[in-house]
């Protein structure tokens, strides 16, 4: 079978395999793109980003959010393929849209629905335009089970051409160091670059930090200071509070292994963000508190392999941050279980599969 993949971000086309990027971050001649390296059918696949002139990357990114260029790129050659793979709307609309306007040609297009098409809108002209061009698609993966009442309500056509795939992350990649948990200066940590939910995270942080002011005569020393990597600044400044960049994912792990344990800070939507994010860090064998949004209750078991809370409950996290403080061992087992759990039902390889599945079932 012959593939190609459009991604909706920038890869590195490279000779050899690169220092400190992930699998879906670069192509190798000769060498399986990302998932596919666990699958030993004849296959053969091409990846085309979203790179294109610095204006229309811009543009296509800061306003109209998904990408033309990398369609037009490809269309001389789409008979080709047997089937195309659009990661995520943006990569996918410009292809759906033409294939409604002038035919479906013989390849079949399957799109990964990672923000339930355009952020899940449910009126509107956008919901319009998602609509026109999913009737195009001959199938959709989507990583979040609750997105079907999403397609039931809005692209009901899509129900018998849909299936839920839960997402795996790279267990070979993201493995344990051994680097020991920062004790003369611990932080608690949060990591992400959009739709996290500061205020929430801040408050809660606050209302721990008064805790211990209020229980301990020695005040704040030693205090778990709160490090947000991907938030480059804030509105104003917080007490103990750390804000950090971009960093290399190779730094980004030493800095999620030396945390005292992590929080995932999201509101509450009906698609797929945040999951990355999550599975990694369990990888790494570190206790998570995260909210309880429908994109991540599908991975996780509450006091199990991690801790969660209502969705902009600022209490009731600080509640649970405040456990962890107090009972290291109790973090570290859910830590142990975390990345027990990831290992055996949410690792890249067992995704691989079955996407491939699906995949076959579509072209066949």
């Amino acid at each position: 079978m012959k593939i190609l993949m459009l991604v909706n971000w920038k890869v590195a086309y490279e000779n050899q395999i690169p220092e400190g990027k992930q699998p879906p971050d670069y192509v190798v001649p000769g060498q399986k793109y990302w998932f596919f390296r666990y699958l030993s059918d004849d296959i053969s696949v091409d990846v085309v980003d979203i790179r294109s002139f610095p204006w229309l990357e811009r543009f296509e990114k800061e306003k109209i959010r998904f990408y033309i260029w990398q369609t037009l790129k490809v269309l001389p050659k789409l008979n080709q393929y047997d089937l195309v793979l659009s990661h995520g709307m943006q990569s996918g609309i410009v292809l759906c849209l033409w294939r409604r306007l002038f035919g479906h040609g013989k390849y079949k297009h399957i799109v990964f629905d990672i923000g339930g098409f355009n952020s899940a809108k449910e009126e509107g002209k956008a919901l319009k335009l998602m609509q026109f061009a999913s009737k195009s698609l001959d199938g959709v993966i989507y990583h979040t089970k609750s997105q079907i009442t999403y397609y039931e309500k809005c692209h009901p056509w899509l129900l018998s051409k849909s299936r839920y795939i839960a997402f795996g992350t790279d267990a070979e990649y993201f493995q344990p160091t051994g680097t020991p948990i920062e004790k003369e200066n611990p932080y608690i940590l949060c990591v992400g670059y959009n739709k996290r939910d500061w205020d929430t995270l801040l408050q809660a942080y606050e209302k721990l930090r008064n805790l211990q002011k209020g229980r301990n005569q020695d005040g704040l020393a030693d205090f778990p200071k709160l490090k947000l990597i991907g938030k480059e600044k804030l509105d104003r400044e917080y007490d103990g509070v750390e804000t950090v960049g971009f960093i290399p994912v190779t730094q980004l792990m030493k800095e999620i292994e030396k945390a005292t344990f992590c929080v995932l800070p999201l509101q509450s939507f009906n698609y797929s963000f945040g999951q990355m994010t999550l599975l990694q860090q369990m990888l790494l064998k570190k206790a998570v508190i995260a909210a309880n949004v429908p994109s991540l209750r599908d991975y996780v078991t509450d006091g199990q392999d991690c801790l969660l809370y209502e969705p902009e409950n600022a209490e009731e996290l600080a509640e649970q941050m405040d456990r962890l403080i107090k009972d290291p061992e109790f973090s570290r087992r859910l830590g142990e279980n975390a990345m027990q759990s990831v290992r055996e039902k949410w690792n890249e390889k067992r995704m691989a599969q079955d996407i491939w599945e699906f995949c076959r079932e579509i072209v066949e």
